[in-house]
């Protein structure tokens, strides 16, 4: 078993019998549990070659999450390629959406509130920013760690719904 993941790894993602999403850890913190992922299509049963994975674009990404570590370090994902050097640069780390069903109450009104959360590169946890979310935050991801299971249906959910599989060979 491995006791950390380094930013720059790829793994297969389980999305549903056989078939198989791909991430790239982009943000590893040293205090581990949290990692931030960028998660592509389409689904395929077989890996890609390394220069494919390479070829990967932020603009390509399904989804960015964070997500629990544990999938990795227990080698239920298998790790399929490590980009070195890996350039964080290229890989941005969002700001996401948080509802957190809380009000304000004003004479007269009520609000529920949403905000835009912003983490630093070496704490995924604890937000270094929250301010309320504008209309345009509406649109980021969601504030959610996902543990493993609930990664894999999000992704598989938004593979199955718009992205073909890759086992054609036009997608090779």
């Amino acid at each position: 078993m491995i006791t950390s993941v380094p930013e720059g790894t790829w793994f297969m993602l389980p999305v549903e019998k056989g078939q198989y999403g791909f991430g790239l850890v982009v943000r590893a913190p040293r205090r581990g549990g949290v990692l931030l992922g960028y998660f592509f299509g389409p689904k395929r049963s077989v890996r890609p070659a390394p220069e494919w994975l390479e070829a990967r674009s932020p603009m390509q990404a399904v989804l960015v999450a964070r997500f629990r570590d544990r999938a990795l370090l227990r080698d239920e994902w298998p790790t399929v390629h490590l980009t070195v050097p890996f350039d964080r640069h290229r890989w941005p780390l969002p700001a996401f959406h948080r509802f957190d069903g809380s009000m304000t109450a004003t004479l007269g009104a009520t609000r529920v509130c949403d905000w835009r959360v912003e983490y630093s590169d070496e704490n995924l946890v604890t937000p270094i920013a929250e301010q309320p979310a504008t209309p345009s935050d509406m649109r980021l991801g969601d504030d959610t760690v996902y543990d493993p299971a609930a990664l894999i249906r999000q992704v598989a959910t938004v593979l199955m719904s718009t992205v073909p599989t890759a086992d054609d060979s036009a997608w090779r």
